[in-house]
């Protein structure tokens, strides 16, 4: 009986670092299976490694195509094995990338509407001076980072946490500046993650 999380937010908000933490505390308990989109593949590295060409509805596609991949031959056979399943980006960012990129928000639903929706899926947000910070701290910037603004990002997460809640998936959204920030995230997801298991026991 696995459990599937993603974990979403701005480039720089922390996802590496939340993601980690949440691994740690999960261990004691369960067996955890950490994820990546784009995948780490050869066609998800690619689809990364050509993410300067790519645009609008092309990469749109392939993001996709790669999603269906990872669910398929990964996702899934580990959700079987009754692990948590974390997967650092979903079809979160796609709502946030791929609308920046041009590509309408009806037409990258239409793209991801059939696949697996998460337990639980997690947003971190943080303030546009911390996101910055760390955006500086960083020798290569992908084509999103670059052209997008802080605050445009953040604008556009929160829109996409409303979209998705409409269409049923669990989202928290949490600030991640602080330690004690980051802590009280991830006591409220280990609640959540509590509750829903003995539900899905119960069911």
């Amino acid at each position: 009986m696995g459990i599937f999380i993603t974990v979403e937010g701005p480039n720089g908000v922390g996802k590496s670092t939340f993601i980690k933490r949440l691994e740690e505390m999960f261990l004691s308990k369960y067996m955890v299976f950490l994820t990546r989109e784009p995948t780490n593949t050869n066609f998800g590295n690619y689809v990364k490694k050509n993410e300067e060409m790519l645009e609008g509805e092309a990469y749109a596609y392939l993001i996709a195509a790669d999603r269906c991949y990872h669910l398929k031959n990964y996702i899934e056979p580990e959700l079987d094995k009754g692990k948590i399943v974390i997967s650092d980006r979903y079809i979160e960012s796609s709502l946030v990338l791929q609308e920046f990129d041009g590509v309408k928000r009806e037409d990258i639903w239409h793209l991801n509407c059939n696949f697996m929706i998460p337990d639980l899926s997690i947003i971190l947000l943080g303030t546009e001076e911390i996101l910055e910070r760390r955006l500086l701290e960083r020798n290569v910037l992908t084509r999103f980072e670059k052209k997008m603004t802080r605050r445009d990002e953040i604008e556009r997460y929160i829109k996409a946490a409303e979209f998705l809640k409409v269409k049923g998936f669990n989202v928290m959204t949490f600030y991640n500046d602080t330690e004690s920030e980051l802590s009280n995230s991830l006591n409220d997801v280990k609640e959540f993650i509590t509750k829903l298991e003995r539900k899905k026991q119960n069911g």
